[in-house]
């Protein structure tokens, strides 16, 4: 098979949302070129279906003699006269025709009717316009919900129109895939790209793993938090363990926080719209544990202190690295030169309103600004596109849209867009965060090999447009740690010892062994024998170091093999994976730059395409065009990473799983 370039790459990722795609792969990496909505509308045959919304809109026009007769030009037509080839003779000796009606005598009033019969004035004709509203989403249909494909048809649509919009024509295909699709999924979905499609080799790729390819590490945890559901999954090694997997949880992504401010919101006149674009904007907000509201006394204080309204008794003011007080001009220091050769009473009295007159004027230039987690009341912009309808003398056209913004004012309602609702009935739960944080714990401890477990606690990778709220993250790393990260203490080297093992009690009130200098390292009557797995992890593993302390037992190289591997149960401290830098694209790209790249594609935004920075979170595309790189261009199929149209005439649609990364 000769190998393929980066330019004939099609790379599609199907969100619940949102369908990225991508033909070609660019000499740096960059974010998703087009954006689909995961969304089509039922069409006039039944089974089909079109990209956007058709309105019909029926037109009654009056017609009149200046009116459209067909012509296209706006004019009537001219008059051609008729004449009677058979008899032009009249009067009482005219012969008559057989069948004719008889003339009847031609008045003013029976030219007038035949002439309005003639030429259609008077009379309306209805018209119909087909017009494409791309801005609604009145009578969609979702295909995927919670990452589930619960429409065939309408996703295999979505999949040609995404197709026929990049025209990439006989392209291989990189599909990534959600954890919870089944076997049987991903045989229909090879089926329908190698019969449909026509692609020549098609490639089906985790959403995990395409993070991790994307981050560059064999070892994470990644935390995938989408608009309504959230995937947790830990990947040894470039594998994916499934046993222990946290798939598709219902009611802890992105929809909860803004079911949960309009819960909050409803009673002020909130719209879901406007609780999706609070969600989205700068001022909403999640506060680590701890963290006073504003409002609050302890707040108040802070901001008094930051407005600069007076220092607190007792305390001093803030200094510079020489000494001196910041922002303030040394008492001790003179011009002699000045007062020498003048009045020093007039010097002095000058400098003063000098310096009276400064400091006025830099409190008035440089207002203070208070973080957002210490103002109680923040503003935040609201869009909306509002259809504007056509004047009745207008010609009729295609429905257009104005985007009108708006300032709303929202309190400290927008700190709690992750605690429990009110009218929780099936959650016992405190909250999404706690949730998210008990499945991390069970999704590595269901990790089989132990000793990766404090890696996986260690490179946390938390992705998806649902964590693109202000301080996720940080709070979500503060719940871990508040519920299973344990403290470092004497604790740690007694945890995970086997019981044969003597077990060394707390000496003199702390929890550190004191060596006892008995005869041998297994000797422990009474359980106060010194654990020679302790001994060796403080001094290198070396039982013959000259520098341990006199009576401390030599450990029996027979013992050699029983070494702590770490803590496997609870975890001694919790980190996240830091992003790849030599991808600036992905820094700098925002939602409205993207929206620029193909303004026809989307229409006008709704909820879902508005405003927000976009990063990280969107890494599974990363991945996907590294992924891209690697099996298309680099490896051409040698450890199968994907599969071919040849091997699919051979094998058939069941054959993708042993293709599948």
């Amino acid at each position: 098979m000769p190998p393929f370039k980066d330019e004939q790459i099609l790379i599609i990722a199907p969100g619940s949302q949102v369908t990225l795609a991508q033909w070609g792969l660019p000499e740096s990496f960059t974010p998703a070129q087009w954006r689909f909505p995961t969304r089509m509308f039922p069409a006039e045959s039944k089974g089909e279906f079109e990209p956007y919304r058709i309105r019909e809109r029926r037109t009654e026009i009056k017609l009149s003699n200046g009116s459209d007769n067909g012509n296209g030009s706006g004019t009537a037509k001219e008059d051609v006269e008729m004449k009677d080839t058979q008899s032009t003779q009249t009067g009482p000796d005219a012969p008559k025709v057989e069948g004719a009606e008889e003339t009847k005598p031609q008045t003013a009033e029976n030219a007038e009717g035949e002439n309005k019969e003639e030429t259609g004035e008077g009379q309306t004709v209805e018209e119909i316009f087909y017009d494409e509203d791309k801005a609604s989403e009145e009578g969609a249909v979702f295909p995927i919900e919670n990452g589930r494909i619960v429409d065939w048809p309408c996703f295999f649509a979505l999949l040609t129109h995404i197709y026929n919009t990049l025209k990439p024509g006989l392209a291989p295909v990189m599909l990534i895939a959600e954890p919870v699709w089944s076997l049987r999924d991903r045989e229909a979905i090879t089926q329908f790209v190698f019969e449909k499609l026509k692609a020549p080799a098609f490639s089906l790729m985790d959403s995990a793993l395409a993070v991790c390819y994307g981050y560059g590490v064999s070892t994470a945890t990644v935390v995938d938090v989408g608009k309504d559901k959230v995937d947790v999954t830990a990947v040894t090694d470039f594998a994916v363990n499934e046993h222990g997997r946290g798939i598709a949880l219902e009611g802890c992504g992105g929809d909860y926080m803004t079911d949960r401010l309009l819960e909050l919101l409803g009673s002020k006149g909130f719209s879901r719209d406007m609780c999706e674009q609070l969600k989205r904007s700068n001022i909403t907000e999640l506060l680590p544990a701890g963290t006073p509201l504003p409002g609050t006394a302890a707040t108040a204080q802070q901001g008094t202190q930051a407005t600069g309204a007076g220092p607190q008794t007792g305390e001093a003011q803030p200094k510079n690295p020489n000494g001196t007080v910041e922002n303030e001009e040394e008492e001790g220091v003179l011009d002699v030169a000045a007062i020498v050769s003048g009045n020093t009473s007039e010097f002095l009295a000058a400098r003063e309103k000098e310096k009276s007159t400064k400091k006025g004027v830099d409190q008035a230039a440089k207002p203070v600004r208070l973080p957002n987690s210490k103002k109680e009341k923040a503003t935040f912009q609201y869009q909306e596109y509002v259809r504007i309808e056509p004047d009745k003398d207008a010609p009729s056209g295609p429905a257009r849209f104005i985007l009108q913004t708006r300032d709303i004012e929202v309190g400290v309602e927008r700190f709690f867009a992750a605690t429990p609702k009110q009218n929780i009935e099936e959650r016992l739960s405190s909250g999404i965060l706690e949730d998210i944080a008990t499945q991390i714990h069970h999704t590595i401890l269901a990790v089989p090999d132990a000793t990766k477990r404090s890696d996986l606690w260690d490179s946390l990778i938390i992705v998806g447009n649902g964590s693109r709220i202000k301080g996720f993250t940080q709070a979500l790393l503060g719940t871990i740690n508040q519920k299973f990260v344990l403290s470092p203490s004497g604790t740690i080297f007694t945890s995970e010892i086997p019981s044969n093992f003597s077990t060394p009690l707390p000496t003199g009130g702390t929890n550190t062994p004191a060596p006892q200098g008995l005869p041998g390292p297994m000797h422990h009557p009474a359980g106060h024998g010194v654990n020679p797995l302790l001994v060796a992890a403080t001094h290198s593993n070396n039982p013959a170091a000259p520098n341990m302390p006199p009576g401390t037992p030599s450990v029996d190289p027979s013992f050699s093999h029983h070494r702590s591997t770490g803590h496997s149960q609870t975890p001694t401290s919790v980190r996240t994976v830091k992003p790849p830098e030599y991808f600036p694209e992905w820094k700098e790209q925002t939602a409205s730059n993207a929206a620029q790249n193909n303004p026809n594609v989307n229409g006008p935004p709704g909820p879902a395409a508005t405003g927000g920075h976009r990063g990280m979170e969107e890494a599974v595309f990363l991945g996907a065009q590294v992924a891209s790189k690697v099996v298309f261009v680099l490896d051409q199929g040698l450890s199968k990473g994907f599969m071919s149209r040849v091997e699919y005439n051979e094998n058939g649609p069941s054959a993708i799983h042993e293709y599948v990364m």
